[in-house]
């Protein structure tokens, strides 16, 4: 009887010391949580412990990669507010609705000062045209420093983007990133470029770039 209940009582032990290993590993350390593999390849996530803004795994995506670092983005979103920066948004009044959403998403220097109770005063990320690169770089105190918590996204064809120092568009975005060091700044690469233009070519009939001159976009 004394050695049934000693052996329950190790057992016992056991099962709480394993119960308290595995909270501190989630608690203090970064756990890899695996993702279904995406089209364009591996994609990973990782629970950040103490965090109260993001309780999701982050994805990441191989996609966009940090113009400075080549990290890849690495972004989750529950509810999304995509803001378009047409003239239509003056006088909708939806600026608080669409900051209640957990990501928000606005295309290349669309404002948000002084239209605060119609397009809301919160930026997560934007996703920018090659061409309105020059738009952001006329502010670059706003976009890269007063607003560094702002991701942003740059698309464009491989011939602006290029990395051996031949991509005007590349080499602007890289200098930003240099003087402003906390600016969040991330390129399209050119296998998701092409997968975008493939989309785009496949759901309208149309080469984009030859139709538009590169000046539409393929969302993240």
């Amino acid at each position: 009887m004394a050695c049934m209940l000693k052996r329950k009582s190790v057992i016992a032990v056991s099962f709480l010391g394993a119960f308290l290993f595995l909270l501190i590993v989630r608690l203090f350390n970064e756990v890899d949580l695996p993702l279904v593999l995406n089209c364009l390849g591996q994609s990973g996530a990782k629970w950040l412990p103490f965090s109260s803004t993001h309780r999701r795994p982050l994805r990441t995506h191989y996609g966009y990669t940090h113009v400075k670092t080549q990290e890849p983005l690495r972004l989750d979103c529950d509810l999304c507010a995509i803001v378009s920066n047409s003239g239509q948004m003056v006088g909708q009044k939806v600026g608080t609705e669409i900051d209640a959403s957990s990501c928000i998403w606005r295309m290349n220097n669309a404002p948000t000062k002084g239209y605060e109770e119609d397009v809301g005063r919160k930026t997560m990320l934007r996703v920018v045209s090659h061409t309105s690169v020059p738009l952001l770089l006329k502010n670059p105190d706003y976009f890269f420093k007063e607003t560094n918590s702002t991701i942003y996204v740059i698309w464009g064809p491989f011939r602006n983007m290029r990395k051996d120092g031949n991509g005007i568009v590349y080499n602007m975005l890289r200098k930003a990133a240099d003087i402003y060091p906390g600016a969040q700044i991330y390129v399209t690469t050119e296998k998701r470029m092409s997968y975008c233009d493939g989309v785009f070519k496949k759901e309208t009939g149309k080469d984009r770039l030859s139709e538009f001159g590169g000046l539409l976009s393929c969302p993240p």
